[in-house]
């Protein structure tokens, strides 16, 4: 069983909140909300206070061209993937 919370706000704070959530990689507000929530009533303690890092436009652009590269290994069947962590870790050895 589901129900809401409806809490005001000024829209200022909940776009700030919709770009926070998004920069943390959550899909919504409502998202990163639930997630707080279920953390706090769990008692777990959540750390979203280490600073962003912003990078190079050069390091942007290596990432930009390892990760296309891996997705193209992917699309080719070519990219090793485990299923477990102890496949992976074996794979280390």
């Amino acid at each position: 069983m589901t129900t809401k919370l409806q809490v005001p706000m000024d829209v200022s704070v909940r776009n700030g909140l919709e770009q926070r959530a998004k920069d943390l990689g959550f899909d919504s507000a409502q998202a990163y909300i639930r997630f707080w929530a279920k953390s706090e009533v769990e008692g777990r303690k959540i750390d979203f206070g280490s600073p962003m890092v912003t990078l190079s436009v050069d390091a942007d652009s290596r990432y930009e061209k390892a990760i296309a590269d891996m997705a193209k290994l992917r699309k080719a069947g070519k990219l090793k993937m485990y299923s477990t962590v102890e496949e992976f870790m074996k794979e280390l050895k």
